[in-house]
């Protein structure tokens, strides 16, 4: 199974990062940006494969973890780009 990264803004600067596995939370924790998000739960489940990732509404689909340790600012560029298309 691959478990589900969802990023939400809760204020400005202070993103809610959650890990699912199907409908329950497997881990919890606040991030000061969405690539920090993106990063920090690549290096508290590492020997996760991939997860799908989730900014608000939008999904940048299933990405491996290794992007997610190595780039994830172009990760979450991605999510900004298409969140500002669907939601502005």
């Amino acid at each position: 199974m691959i478990q589900s990264l969802h990023i939400e803004k809760s204020a400005p600067g202070q993103y809610l990062a959650r890990v699912m596995n199907e409908h329950s939370e497997a881990l919890s924790f606040t991030a000061s940006s969405i690539a920090g998000a993106i990063r920090d739960t690549a290096q508290m489940l590492p020997k996760s494969r991939a997860f799908h990732i989730w900014y608000e509404h939008v999904s940048i689909g299933t990405t491996p973890v290794l992007h997610m340790q190595h780039d994830p600012e172009t990760l979450a560029s991605r999510l900004k780009l298409l969140h500002g298309q669907f939601w502005g």
